[in-house]
């Protein structure tokens, strides 16, 4: 807590006054953000997705269609780019701000302003971000990457000596040591193309959605163990479903994530995605555990069918019965309608 009420004596975060401000009020400016609010997120992160709004003139509703990308840009942009997302930290703030507006004319600049302050005030990315240019001044001729790791209790010795740590970050001058593992987040001063982020860093959700975790609070990763009282000898780790059900759950008090509007809409239907696609991708690295051998027939005959109309095949996926949204799955939840009546979500 780092502030305090002059009149009640209360603790509070200094960002939850803001947000909160800007998420409930009805002034001019918090109209503005409340309607803008995936522009004002999209000015601090960078996340590739193609919407495809629902047709009509009904209430607003985040429709995805395609892949979705987490992506993090170099520290510097190059010349045939324009600086962007969290290059932009490394800038004065009145000039970040104005970068920021010419990208987005619909928002306000008093309104960047302000986030633009609490940002670079307490959420360690843009933080890390500002460390590592002030360390590339320093050391002009050497290499300077800046890793997210996807486990921050990573033995650092693996690696490298680090010259700067901070919560989320370590910034290494040099190549010596092992690289970093193919879902850590590699930040390398120059480049020409943004890298995606993996969804099962813990970095992924902080760094696209600054707006909804202002202090950079890690999310879900692939070692997230249960407390002890709720682990079992087969059950020892959170599961990405689990860990978002428990993100998504009401609570008492306010909640910057649940009062954001259309950007709460969009991290929910990313939440969905990357958690269909990391069992989709297990069920691609385990194949031989489904026995699709007994499939052997229905293989065949598309390669027939294939060779006939001259048609390249791709890979051949089987998916069980027992994946979400397979006919067994929806033809269970039909005779609940018939015995309960029409779900209500």
């Amino acid at each position: 807590m780092s502030e305090q009420c002059g009149f009640c004596g209360a603790v509070y975060w200094k960002e939850r006054r803001l947000l909160k401000v800007l998420l409930t009020e009805n002034s001019p400016d918090a109209k503005n953000y409340r309607q803008r609010i995936r522009e004002y997120n999209s000015a601090f992160a960078s996340m590739g997705e193609q919407i495809k709004p629902p047709h009509g003139t009904g209430p607003y509703c985040y429709r995805l269609h395609g892949q979705v990308y987490h992506r993090v840009s170099p520290l510097y942009a190059s010349d045939q780019h324009k600086e962007s997302y969290r290059q932009l930290y490394i800038f004065d703030s009145s000039e970040a701000t104005e970068k920021r507006l010419s990208n987005n004319q619909n928002c306000l600049q008093h309104v960047f302003e302000k986030l633009d302050f609490m940002l670079r005030e307490i959420n360690p990315f843009a933080q890390s971000h500002l460390q590592m240019h002030r360390l590339v001044q320093e050391h002009p001729t050497t290499s300077v990457k800046m890793v997210f790791l996807e486990d921050k209790n990573l033995d650092m010795r693996r690696y490298n000596a680090p010259t700067l740590c901070t919560e989320v970050a370590a910034i290494f001058v040099g190549d010596n040591g092992e690289p970093p593992a193919n879902r850590d987040i590699c930040v390398h001063p120059v480049g020409n193309t943004c890298q995606s982020i993996s969804p099962l860093n813990q970095c992924c959700d902080p760094m696209t959605y600054p707006l909804l975790f202002p202090r950079g609070e890690c999310s879900w990763n692939t070692g997230m163990e249960h407390v002890e009282e709720r682990r079992t000898a087969k059950r020892t780790r959170v599961t990405q479903l689990q860990y978002y059900a428990y993100t998504l759950s009401q609570r008492n008090g306010f909640s910057i994530l649940h009062n954001s509007g259309k950007l709460f809409q969009q991290y929910i239907v990313d939440a969905c995605v990357k958690t269909e696609g990391s069992r989709l991708h297990f069920l691609r690295q385990n194949q031989k555990d489904l026995r699709i051998e007994l499939y052997r027939g229905l293989l065949d005959a598309l390669e027939c069918r294939a060779h006939n109309e001259n048609i390249r095949i791709g890979k051949l996926i089987i998916l069980p019965s027992s994946f979400q949204g397979s006919p067994t799955s929806y033809a269970t939840e039909l005779p609940r309608c018939n015995g309960y009546g029409t779900q209500v979500w």
